[in-house]
């Protein structure tokens, strides 16, 4: 190691000398000359010589050392990337002819256009990760993080995503059997499912931390769940119709028939009839308003709606229903409540679903409580809690009943969409409720969401902004 360092040492001395002799060879050249013609003697040009070097070693010394100092930051920075920060160089006539200045300057632009670049993809709308080549994550933007955990960094793609599609497309890339793949795969977490489309490319360069591919992730949940509605919904209100209709028919055939004659099997079938013709009524009904308030821009919202005596009304109208199970229902209001401009009638058509889906599916001799209070912004871990810091109303509607799955509370306000259990089943509805409810509540500007668990019961909670 002793004589590493001293081999070291010495190459750098001879360079140094090398140097030198190389800034002084013209006067060495022209004291040459003057020493061939006789105008000076060689004892003149001996010490003109030795003291012109000396003078040069002394002058060049600080700049070769800088210029020293400065390639071997270069061959850092290419190496350990822009975080690195410069060697102090001096400053004067001298100090690197000014290179180390210049550059300087570049760098921090490059670090500028870094950060921007760099802020770019941390806040891109869709997950962006970007791997090693050794398959590691060495990147991973905001969103990234959010879904699949905030320590993905440095760990392997493959062991955190199991999905044959994607671990055969990262290893073509890496491998460079394929400069890009595309595939579409399905990420299960604890609360929800995501599909992506994603996109593993290899970069032309390596970039930040050995980064050799990206991957850009699309997430097409919300345009898959949609196809699953549409077809959903076409054969759910299908099934509504043709079920009535079957009936209806049927009676149609045995009044035309064995009951032609029979009076009181007329009055029974007609009536039967009666209730099959209401029950389609109601889901056409129900279909038209959703498609209204789904085509409409806003709801006309002219009305000054006192929310106190609105929830007294809406009471006062169920009471008598929830008797008929023994429930009672009890309105609370916390605070005084501000006036707020809306549509008085569909805002009542809202709670009055809420209170009677509780009524519906609360355990009977259950308490049905409805809480109103003033809140300044809305509820964290919503998509406005950041963005809207209005005030808002906030009134919930909590039964004690059977307990909703996680699984379904995101899908509850999709059109005909009922868990699927025996109370559910046994309940009339046309399963429009709640997306009719969650759509008039948007027009509103306002928010609904829902929890469910054994303990606490379900609470359905509405979010109004208020305007005054």
């Amino acid at each position: 190691m002793k004589k590493k360092k001293e081999s070291k040492t010495f190459s750098s001395f001879l360079r140094a000398v090398a140097r030198i002799f190389v800034v002084t060879s013209p006067t060495t050249l022209i004291l040459l000359l003057l020493l061939i013609f006789s105008k000076i003697s060689i004892e003149t040009a001996v010490f003109l010589f030795g003291l012109i070097f000396f003078i040069t070693a002394i002058i060049t010394t600080s700049v070769f050392k800088e210029l020293e100092n400065f390639i071997s930051y270069l061959k850092t920075l290419s190496q350990q990337g822009l975080d690195i920060d410069p060697p102090r160089f001096h400053k004067g006539i001298f100090g690197s002819f000014r290179l180390a200045d210049a550059f300087l300057s570049v760098k921090n632009i490059w670090s500028n256009q870094t950060l921007s670049d760099s802020s770019i993809l941390e806040n891109l709308p869709d997950p962006l990760l970007m791997i090693n080549a050794d398959g590691e994550i060495v990147f991973a933007n905001q969103i990234s993080r959010s879904v699949f955990g905030e320590n993905i960094i440095h760990h392997s793609v493959n062991a955190l995503f199991s999905d044959e599609p994607f671990q055969r497309a990262t290893q073509a890339v890496l491998t460079e059997t394929s400069d890009a793949e595309w595939f579409e795969w399905t990420y299960d977490d604890d609360t929800q499912s995501y599909t992506f489309q994603t996109r593993i490319e290899r970069l032309p360069a390596s970039a930040r931390g050995g980064a050799i591919a990206v991957v850009t992730m699309h997430d097409i949940t919300p345009f898959k769940r949609f196809k699953e509605q549409q077809s959903d919904f076409f054969a759910n209100a299908s099934h509504e119709l043709k079920t009535p209709l079957s009936i209806i028919s049927g009676f149609i055939e045995t009044l035309q028939g064995p009951a032609r004659n029979d009076e009181a099997a007329r009055d029974k079938f007609l009536t039967m009839m009666a209730e099959q013709t209401d029950r389609m009524t109601r889901l056409v009904q129900d279909l038209l308003k959703l498609s209204r308030l789904q085509m409409t821009q806003k709801a006309s919202r002219t009305d000054v709606v006192l929310m106190e005596d609105l929830l007294h009304s809406v009471v006062e109208d169920l009471k008598l229903k929830a008797s008929q199970t023994q429930k009672e229902i009890t309105l609370n209001l916390v605070h005084d409540l501000p006036r707020l401009m809306g549509n008085r009638s569909e805002l009542y058509r809202v709670f009055q679903n809420l209170i009677d889906n509780a009524i519906k599916y609360g355990y009977q001799g259950t308490p049905i409580v409805i809480k109103a209070q003033l809140c300044n912004g809305f509820p964290k871990k919503s998509d406005r809690w950041l963005s809207d810091m209005r005030q808002v109303i906030a009134v919930s509607v909590n039964n004690k009943g059977y307990p909703i799955p996680q699984k379904h509370l995101t899908r509850l306000f999709d059109r005909f969409y009922r868990v699927d259990s025996l109370k559910s089943r046994m309940v009339e509805g046309t399963g429009l409720g709640l997306g009719i409810a969650q759509q008039i509540v948007h027009e509103h500007d306002g928010i609904i969401t829902v929890s469910s668990t054994a303990k606490d019961g379900t609470t359905f909670c509405v979010y109004l902004p208020v305007d005054f």
